[in-house]
């Protein structure tokens, strides 16, 4: 459904944006899994978020500039513990210098902008050719014993560039655990 009337009596209309699989870019989906273990998978594309910025997915103030989440868009629920962040370049990265992938508010205040993987991890070298992986290593990633999970909130996740970036795609998984939906 691309237009229609909302509570007020006024016309609503998307404009088929969500039927150009090019505005699915850099937004998070959900697959479904068998057990305890849950996974979101991420397919970026870094020239599509202006350096110093997020890939929020929102315009929660109709001002033309996203920045913020929406309750459609998949989350890491509330006290999630993330087991693993694996990225994938897809397409050789150029012209940036770094990304980060964290995790933000719905209203797109930062929780850990850092917290999956950071600048370090992210850095151009990393991502330079097709096929070479990054291993996020961010405070959210659990590494070692004792690691927090994402806090007391959903937990969006965004991706940050420093640099601007002329190429560079890939995909990033994210596995995790939902303590909360499998409890008895």
């Amino acid at each position: 459904m691309s237009q229609w009337q909302n509570a007020d009596g006024l016309t609503v209309k998307y404009a088929g944006y969500f039927r150009d699989p090019a505005n699915a870019t850099n937004k998070v989906h959900a697959v479904v899994v068998d057990g305890a273990i849950k996974q979101l998978e991420v397919d970026f594309d870094l020239t599509r978020i202006p350096t110093t910025t997020v890939s929020y997915t929102t315009d929660l103030n109709n001002d033309g500039t996203k920045d913020g989440f929406c309750l459609a868009d998949s989350y890491l629920p509330a006290n999630a513990s993330v087991l693993r962040v694996t990225l994938v370049a897809t397409t050789a990265a150029a012209g940036g210098t770094s990304f980060t992938v964290g995790t933000y508010g719905l209203t797109g205040t930062a929780i850990a902008a850092t917290g999956l993987v950071t600048a370090t991890e992210g850095v151009l070298a990393n991502i330079n050719t097709i096929g070479k992986r990054v291993y996020g290593a961010g405070s959210l990633v659990a590494t070692t014993a004792g690691t927090g999970g994402v806090g007391t909130a959903d937990a969006f996740i965004g991706i940050s560039t420093t640099g601007t970036f002329t190429e560079g795609k890939g995909r990033i998984i994210i596995e995790y655990i939902d303590p909360l939906a499998d409890a008895v």
